[in-house]
This record gives structure tokens, sequence and C-alpha cells, in this order.
């Protein structure tokens, strides 16, 4: 739907644009004069705009709603959108009656409505209709009679010249009586004008509903069935069209609730209809329905909603599916019953016998079962309250044809999304593409989707500052109008260098504070994915803040490899901070070219240890997430990235962590970016690792599908906040255990797990942790080890003398998006029920297993654990025990460790995590002579599947 002129309630818009302009204005012309001239012109064009324009311009309905009383505190919000963004609520008629609401009669003492009535025949009853309307406590400004060319007009005609006489002429025909000559045309139109009931005769082959977005009026009220509403139920529906909460809703009193699929309806208990059988006519509550019968009050701009699917494309659906569900499905209105008073026919909209209402619900069930067009809307999942509840309006907006080109089938495939309702906004033929130039675009007659005229002008070639600044006003003001209309959950449009248009949407965007997508174009053909996303995680869209954490000492060619990978990357127009990390030992090199490197993504921050840490701290203390959005890629110096790391794990993250089923996914601790090659875990050694080996033979998974692995990847990953603050506190507890008693090191021991054998390594304490706690990640699984991410395999802290072997570990890199979503099952990341699931050795599991394992060690390391009456532990409540609660100040902070005496330790309660069992497997460990001089674990043992791979220990 075009948005039509700004009217008299779009002044607030004008004088924000001209605080915008006038600030552009300063900056070329360098005048006071210059803002103080821009800021009087707009006010006047403002100005001229309350004068010159009424309902007439059908203007976006910003309501005008009076505050409360002065008691409550409480000062009017100008905001419109502030107003529109409650929805309908359940009202009796007495709470309706006191809804807080502004409404004014036309100059002329009539209400701003035009009434449509279509008669059944034109008997007594046409004539009790309009002579119900002419006895409304608020009269309507025009009666419309809606007649086909086949029927008699002329008996239409004498019941209409009965009651024009009755009504008699108009003031200005008064005026003209006492002397003014006017010529014989013009007094034929003031006469015309003085007839407020008037015939509009339709086409056959046209519905006939469509005389009404003939209107100029403000609001239309459209009859049928022969309905004769009370002489209060059009001031009822004028004043709450003038609330927050019934401002955009189509009204109605006759109405049904769908239960179930038309297949299976086989009973009048399948449908709900209001008012109910049983009720007498009384409808208690408003409430919203599926579709309304007899009855029809809205606002005249939302009739343009009607173009975009028309009527005789759409199955020639009856007017009780037609309007309910086309409004609903791209102008996002709902449809709502009114309550009425049940001791006042008055403020009923049909007061003929009570027995004769129900006869609709009848109807409506025939029609449930028997029309095509519904049930094709019904599976397209848009037809239903039911259904509707569970959609998203997205909203997109073009500036231009290649724009347009850019993204027709990325909307087109959005647009089919099942909790999707697609709409977008193109700037007119001026700008080269028009409502009919994008429909032709778009690759198939399938996608579902509104399209909305902007009519912006065509933007001069090469614009002054001023001109600019004008056209990204007009945008804004023009975008805010069309949000307010549709309130999208998510607006999606493309950000470009000087743009005009994205900048007149940013200011949209913020003035009705709802979420947006911008991305820059060259991005576009990286988001593929988008479609794959529920509307929830396109709502958090800009909710993660993704660090990029680079740990390096004294490789300075190596870091600066990365770091080149590192801006060589997509980052969807995200700010990303990037952060370096150096130990003590840095050199000078290393340093002055992380001080001297430009990161233009985000801020850039460096660290320098002034004391030697090792790489177990160095990698601990890089990063602490200061909230729960906050997440951290983990990135050694002698890792390589590809150019599409950030969108992976861009897509991983909305998709798993912000989805309405997020809580199903709080045992996955981050998401690797490197494929593995290797299982480190196994007590006979290193041993080569191919998931397809394992999917080629379990049907139930796809080949080429992620899966959740039990093991923390070093080589490139992001990391989840609270698993890693969880992991902080964890390390914390076994430092200070080593501490307090150096004889008595801690044993944490794995079953069968080569880790209890590594010695200073973050990775040995950190599959401590998330082999008691159930925690997994999750890997990438495409053709020949494709990763995100590759390591080079530099000599370093536990890379001594085995630089031979770096080939071993070398991945290719992803470096196609297509590809990406391609080798992916149904070229989407899979429901967390379909990833499979590995254990601590690559073993295939269910989650329950892992959970199992983690805590039957856990109930041996912790004698502390509550238990039922059958010794059972109750782990509601104390899953995250994985230590004894400490009594001592020494346990219960985390301080300097108190003064060690070289005679009797001080007696404690339990050293956190420190149960030393006899029956675990595995020697104990030993205190570790330095990292400068040793590996973590010496020469690598044969592999029980294939001959011994050399390759680094983890670190």
């Amino acid at each position: 739907m075009p948005p039509p002129h700004p009217g008299p309630t779009a002044v607030y818009p004008w004088f924000q644009s001209a605080k915008y302009l006038a600030s552009r204005a300063a900056r070329t012309m360098s005048s006071r004069l210059a803002i103080f001239l821009v800021i009087t012109i707009l006010a006047l064009i403002s100005f001229y705009s309350v004068l010159f324009s009424g309902s007439e311009q059908n203007d976006v309905y910003y309501p005008d709603i009076w505050s409360r009383t002065p008691e409550d505190g409480q000062d009017f919000n100008p905001d419109p959108l502030d107003e529109l963004e409650q929805k309908p609520m359940r009202h009796s008629y007495q709470e309706l009656y006191h809804l807080p609401s502004k409404f004014m009669l036309n100059e002329d003492g009539t209400a701003p409505v035009t009434v449509v009535i279509h008669p059944q025949d034109f008997s007594d009853n046409l004539s009790k209709q309009i002579r119900a309307l002419l006895s409304q406590t608020d009269q309507p400004h025009v009666i419309w009679i809606a007649i086909a060319e086949d029927q008699d007009i002329t008996a239409a005609e004498e019941i209409i010249s009965v009651f024009n006489e009755d009504v008699g002429p108009s003031e200005t025909d008064e005026e003209n009586e006492d002397g003014e000559e006017e010529e014989e045309e013009e007094e034929e139109d003031e006469e015309e004008q003085s007839h407020r009931i008037k015939l509009r005769v339709y086409a056959k082959s046209d519905p006939w509903w469509n005389v009404a977005r003939q209107a100029s009026s403000e609001f239309f009220l459209i009859l049928d069935n022969g309905v004769i509403p009370g002489a209060n139920y059009l001031g009822t529906l004028l004043r709450l069209a003038h609330t927050p909460e019934y401002s955009r809703a189509l009204l109605g009193s006759h109405g049904a609730v769908l239960l179930s699929s038309p297949e299976k309806l086989d009973t009048d208990a399948d449908i709900k209809c209001l008012p109910e059988k049983d009720s007498q006519g009384q409808v208690t509550v408003t409430e919203a329905v599926d579709v309304l019968t007899d009855i029809w009050f809205g606002r005249t701009e939302t009739l343009e909603l009607l173009g975009l699917e028309p009527w005789a494309t759409s199955g020639k659906a009856p007017l009780s599916i037609y309007l309910s569900t086309l409004l609903r499905y791209y102008g996002a209105i709902q449809s709502i019953v009114v309550a009425n008073d049940p001791q006042n026919l008055a403020t009923w909209g049909d007061v003929r016998k009570k027995d004769t209402l129900p006869t609709f619900c009848t109807h409506i069930q025939q029609l449930y079962r028997e029309n095509k067009a519904w049930h094709y809307w019904i599976e397209r999942g848009r037809a239903l309250v039911s259904q509707y509840e569970k959609l998203g309006v997205v909203t997109v907006f073009l500036a231009n044809y290649d724009e347009g080109m850019l993204l027709k089938d990325l909307i087109c495939r959005w647009s089919l999304s099942f909790d999707i309702s697609m709409h977008v906004a193109v700037p007119g033929t001026a700008r080269g593409l028009g409502k009919k130039d994008f429909e032709r675009l778009l690759p198939s007659d399938g996608c579902h989707l509104g399209v909305y005229d902007l009519r912006l002008g065509a933007e001069p070639s090469d614009p002054t500052p001023l001109q600019s600044a004008r056209i990204a006003a007009d945008v804004s003001v023009i975008a805010f109008h069309l949000i307010s209309i549709l309130r999208p959950r998510v607006l999606f449009y493309l950000q470009e260098p000087d743009s005009a248009f994205s900048e007149g949407m940013g200011i949209a965007q913020k003035r009705a504070n709802v979420p947006s997508i911008a991305l820059h174009p060259e991005d576009v053909e990286h988001v593929g994915w988008l479609p794959d996303l529920p509307i929830q995680a396109l709502e958090n869209w800009n909710t993660p803040e993704i660090k990029v954490v680079v740990i390096t000492n004294n490789r300075p060619g190596s870091c600066i490899r990365l770091l080149r990978s590192l801006t060589h990357a997509y980052y969807l127009n995200d700010k990303v901070s990037l952060t370096l990390n150096m130990d003590a030992e840095a050199d000078r090199v290393t340093l002055q070219m992380a001080g001297s490197f430009q990161w233009d993504f985000g801020d850039k921050f460096m660290r320098h240890r002034v004391r030697r840490g090792g790489l177990m701290l160095a990698v601990v203390e890089a990063w602490y997430p200061e909230g729960d959005h906050e997440y951290a890629v983990l990135l050694e110096d002698d890792v390589e990235v590809s150019p599409l790391f950030y969108v992976w794990i861009k897509y991983n993250i909305l998709k798993y962590r912000y989805s309405p089923e997020s809580s199903l996914y709080q045992r996955m601790f981050g998401v690797s970016m490197y494929s593995q090659k290797f299982v480190e875990t196994h007590l006979a050694g290193r041993s080569p690792f191919n998931p397809e080996d394992i999917f080629i033979e379990t049907p139930e998974y796809e080949l080429r599908t992620p899966f959740l692995l039990q093991l923390p990847c070093s080589w490139g990953a992001v990391y989840f906040p609270e698993h890693w603050r969880e992991f902080h506190e964890y390390v914390a507890d076994r430092l200070l255990d080593i501490e307090w008693n150096k004889t008595s090191l801690q044993s944490v021991q794995i079953p069968n797990s080569r880790t209890n054998r590594w010695s200073n390594s973050w990775k040995k304490l950190f599959i401590e942790m998330i082999y008691m706690r159930g925690y997994v990640m999750l890997y990438p699984n495409f053709f020949n080890f494709t990763s995100f991410s590759t390591n080079h395999l530099e000599w370093g802290t536990h890379t001594k003398q085995q630089r031979n072997s770096a080939g071993t570990f070398l991945v290719p890199l992803m470096t196609d998006s297509e590809r990406l979503l391609d080798d992916l099952p149904n070229r989407r990341l899979p429901d967390w029920e379909s990833l499979p699931v590995l254990d601590l050795w690559a073993n295939l599991a269910t989650s329950a297993e892992l959970i199992k394992r983690g805590r039957a060690l856990q109930e041996k390391l912790n004698p502390c654990l509550l238990r039922n009456s059958r010794n059972e532990v109750v782990w509601e409540g104390q899953e995250k025990d994985l230590k004894c609660a400490k009594t001592l100040p020494y346990y219960s902070t985390h301080t300097t460790p108190m003064p060690k005496t070289a005679s009797t330790p001080p007696a404690i309660e339990t050293l956190s995590i420190s149960a030393i069992e006899t029956d675990l497997p595995g020697p104990a460990p030993t205190p570790p002579p330095s990292v400068d001089t040793v590996e973590e674990d010496g020469p690598p043992r044969p592999s029980y599947r294939d001959s011994p791979v050399p390759a680094p220990t983890p670190n």
C-alpha cells in the first residue's frame, strides 16, 4: 500500500526532519542563518499540511489519546508507536466505555465515515437500515447503496430520493439562496453533495464491496445481510477506533473462531461463533476472531491492502473470508468482535430478532469446508488467528532497481518461511523500481509477500549535501509511516556509503525502535541462511556481541598472517572488537606490529603481561564475558581463518542460542571453526578421525551433518559466556587447592581418558569440567575437512621438534557461501534434536548418556551432594555443584591463599574436587617440570586404528 502524503498528524516527524536538515546545512553553509531558514521552511510546510489536509487524505493514523488524569502522574506520550505497540485486549462493554479516547466529528457535525450497504432486495428492510443510520447519535458523513448493474436501479433510486428529501438542503445551499448566483453545473454539484445517501452501481463481475475503496472519509462501515445497527453502535466503533488498543483493528459484531482444519471439521463444536448460539445475541467481551461477517468497520486506508491479492485472482472468496484474511496477512490487522450491552439494544450491531443471529454460523461453517481460496490461505499458514499469532512480520526496504535484483531470490525464499509474513517496500517508478517492476523480478509466482510503493521522487545524479539531507528526511518520514502501519518485528535494508536512503532508513528505524538487519551489498551472498532463522532469532540479530581474541607471544610472522586473514573476512556490517593478548616475552617486532595494525571493524585492544604466565593462563585469562550476550573467538597466532568464519559463527549462534527452544541448547558450550581430524583422548594414543566413517553406517544421520562432540577446539572456536565463566571458577578452585597443599595434587580422573596424563593444559581442565557437566561443542562436517580455520603448527610451547608434520593438520578453508549451504542437510543447520552426539572418544552417544557419566564422576568426587531416602542424589538445584561447599573464608572467596606452614597443614573440610579414588584408572599425576623444556605428553603412542601420526600435544 503506497503511503499517502503525511497529514496533520505527521507534524512531529517533520520537525525531526528539520532538526536533521539543520545539522547538515550547518556543515555545508557554515551559517546560523542557514539553520534558521531550514527549520522555518519545514515548519511552514508542516503547518501547511495541517491546514490543508484532512481525513480525505487517508493519513496514517497516529493515535491522539488524552493523557490519564493528573492524579495518575503520567504525562501524555506523543510518540504514536508507543500507543500502537499495545495489542487489542479482552474488554467488557463497560470497560470499553471507560477506555480513554479522543474523537471529534467533522466540521459539518457528521462522523468521518462512509457507510456501504449491500441490500438483499428493495423491501422495507433497506428503508429500516437507512433510517437506523440516520438515527445514529453520530451520523455518518455519507451512505452509499451498492447495487449491481443488472439490479432494479429505479427501485433503489426511489427509496434513496425519499430519504434525501427528508434530509433537506445543506447550509451551503441556504447561503446560495440568499442571493449568490452560481452557474448551473456548480448548482448541480452542490445539490449532489447535499444528498448524503447515494447510489453506487458496480459491474456484475466486480465484488460489491469494492465501492468502499472509493471512499474519501477516514473510516468505512460495510453492512451486509440486512443488518440494522443500534442507535449508539457507530459512535461506539468510532470511539474504539481512537483508542490505542483498537486503533488498527477491523471491528464488527458477528464472527467466528475456527478450532480445527477444514478436513477435520465435523460438528458445530469445531467453530466458536460470536455471538454464541445460546447467548441471545450478547457478546460479553471483545475477542479476536478468524472471520467477521455482516458488519465490517475500519480505516479506509487499510482497504488498499486488498490490491496486493486481488479478489478475482484469489478464488473469489466471500467478503467474510477475504477481508479478514488479507488484512491480517498483509497488514497485521486483527479482526475483533466488539462486546455489547445486554441491557441496551442501541449498542448492538444488529437489533433484529435475536433468534436470527446464529444463522451466520452455519454459513461460515459451509464456507470453511468448501471454499478453495480459504483452504489455500490456510495451507500457507496465514489465514487463521491461531496461525497468524505464530508469524513475525519482516519488512524489506529497497532503494533502487539494483537492490531489487540483488535481493529478489533471498526475499522470495524468505517469504516461504513458515513463521514469516514478508513485506517489501519499493522506492517507486521514479527510481526505477515500482511495484509492478519488482513483481516482474520475482523468480516465482509462489512468493508470498506484499509489495508497497513508497512513491519517492527521482534522486539527483549528483545531489548536493542539502538535497541529500532532504531526501533522507523524506525517506525517514515515509518509512516511519509504513512501519507504523505494518508494525514489523524486523526491518531489513542495505546500508551503502553516502546513501541518503540508508540515512533516512536509519532515522526511521531508531524512531520506530524496531530491530533491523542492515547489511552491505557485498554481504548479501553470504546470508542465504536467513530464511532458516525463526523470527525470534532475527529480532536478536544485533544482540550477540562477538569479540575476536588473539593470543600471541613472539611469533610476529604467524600473527600477521592471522591478522591479515581476519581483515579479509565478512562481518555482516557488525561491530567486532579485536583484542591482542601478548605474554611478557613478546619481542619488539610483535609489539610494534600489534600497535601499528589497523582494525576497521570495531575497537582494537592490546594487553601485555609484565610477568610470564604461560599458555594455560594466557588462554584462560584472555577473556572474561561481561554479559550473557558476549562471545569470544579464541585464536592462537599459528591459526588462519576463512573469510566466512564470522558468517559460520553468526549463523550458529542465532540458530541455537536465540531460537524459541534455546533452553534445549544450554549444554552446548561453543562452536568449532576447525574440522577435527584426530581424536586425542584414547589411551592408546592420538588416532585419526573422520565423521564420514560413522555417519555412512548410520542411516538416521546425513553424511554431511554437523555434529556435537565432547571436546573443546583450540585451533579456532567461539566460546559461550556462561560456560566460560563456569570454567574460570573451576580453574580458580583447582589452582587454589594446588597452592594450598603442594603434596596433595588433585586427582580428577576421567575413566579411560588420555587427558589424565596431561599437565599445564587448559584443555585438560576444560575437559574435566565438560565431562562432569555433559557439555558438547558443535563441529563442522564439510567435504574433505573443509573448515573455517586451519593450523600451521608453528614452533611454540607444545610444538618443539615436530614441525615437519604441519601438513597433517592443515585443512582447506571454506570460501564459497553456496557450498556452505549446499553441504548442509537440506541447505540449513539441523534442528537440535537432529544433531548427532559424540562422546569424549568420538563414539556415538546421547546427551542423556553424557549427563549420566558426568554425574557418576561427580558422585565420586563430591561426597556433600544431597541424597533422598533411597540414597539417590537429588540433582535438581545442585547439578553445578562440582565441589563441596566450603566453610572457611579461604574457600568462600577467590583471594590470595593463606600462608602455608611446613609442619602441619591446616585442617579443612574437603579439598576442592579432591577425592583421590584408588579404583580410578591411570596413575596419579606428578608435579610437572617446566613447560619451557618438555612436551605435555611425550612422544605419541601407536593408534589403535592406524599407524602413529606425529603431532603436537594439545594446549
